[in-house]
């Protein structure tokens, strides 16, 4: 973006210049550098006990790269402090996942504060907006916190799809020679634990989300297409598919999720922002008992499941090998 402005002002754009100094708030400042600028830009990271350096390290040091202010701090003793009353009323600190959720959405709390604060502390009028940083897979499998990181004032990234983010990415490593990015993105074992935890990969999540946003599949329309869509390319069977179906349709119990998405900027079709994108019901029967007793009527038959209508070439990379997590 920064590299966009610098470019626009040495062009001559006076409409440009003038949004730059309204949000630098100075009239002086001419803009040369695209690091220069990223100066202006706040960048933090929020770290806790549980946080690796490494995470903590590729983020101030992307903050060098990219000439962002970055300030890394520890919210420890904020989430010290919120589990000291929930243990003083109830006498347990709870299980893991709930402190994790706990500390995702401190996160957001904190963040705000200094969107609102930061310049004022720096001498500098006006506030910040909040990036958030959900893609538009996650955000649809509900693989995420209510109000954490995923609540912000826009999302940039939230109609983008993980596997269309890696190589947006790749791009401006490569294009800004950015080498940070290397590591947290693009390495092969960057995605493992997400992974995991889904119980798919990104691929597949990619092809599950385009069957059901854009083609309107329900788990048993969707069984329907990945049967003849991986009949060629991989060999899972029938079992093997109703099994991946049937694991991608629990998002159903996440649904709620989609409800508090941050606004994001929508570049196709696919998306699952709720309410302004997504206009379907978030209330569903997370069993799906009709669909799953239609799926298994085929399972020990020698019929096909029957055509459906519409392009499956334009929805899904045939190509696109099916693997295990």
């Amino acid at each position: 973006m920064c590299c966009q402005v610098c470019k626009a002002v040495k062009q001559g754009n006076q409409e440009v210049l003038a949004d730059v100094w309204t949000i630098v708030d100075e009239l002086s400042y001419t803009p040369q550098d695209p690091r220069d600028l990223s100066g202006h830009v706040l960048t933090s990271y929020m770290a806790s006990e549980n946080s690796p350096q490494e995470t903590c390290g590729r983020a101030r040091e992307l903050a060098q790269q990219i000439g962002g202010h970055h300030i890394g701090l520890n919210i420890e003793p904020t989430v010290t402090a919120v589990v000291g009353i929930f243990s003083l009323v109830t006498g347990s600190s709870r299980e893991n996942l709930a402190l994790q959720n706990m500390q995702a959405q401190l996160r957001m709390v904190v963040v705000y504060m200094f969107a609102q604060l930061s310049l004022w502390a720096r001498g500098t009028r006006g506030g910040q907006l909040v990036l958030g940083s959900a893609n538009v897979d996650e955000s649809l499998l509900g693989y995420l916190t209510k109000y954490d990181c995923s609540s912000a004032d826009i999302n940039p990234i939230g109609g983008i799809s993980k596997t269309d983010l890696k190589a947006f990415v790749q791009f401006c490593m490569e294009r800004f020679q950015l080498p940070t990015l290397q590591g947290p993105v693009l390495s092969p074992n960057a995605d493992r634990t997400s992974q995991e935890d889904m119980g798919m990969t990104y691929t597949e999540l990619s092809i599950y989300g385009r069957l059901r946003k854009v083609a309107k599949a329900r788990p048993y329309s969707m069984f329907c297409r990945l049967t003849t869509i991986w009949k060629d390319v991989c060999s899972l069977g029938r079992y093997g598919v109703a099994d991946r179906v049937r694991r991608f349709s629990k998002y159903t119990a996440n649904r709620h999720n989609m409800t508090t998405l941050t606004p994001a900027y929508h570049a196709e079709s696919y998306s699952p922002d709720d309410n302004r994108f997504d206009l379907r019901l978030f209330l569903y029967r997370a069993s799906w008992p009709w669909q799953f007793q239609c799926s298994t009527s085929f399972l020990g038959s020698r019929a096909e499941p029957p055509e459906l209508s519409g392009s499956l070439h334009a929805l899904v990379p045939l190509r696109e090998p099916c693997t295990s997590p």
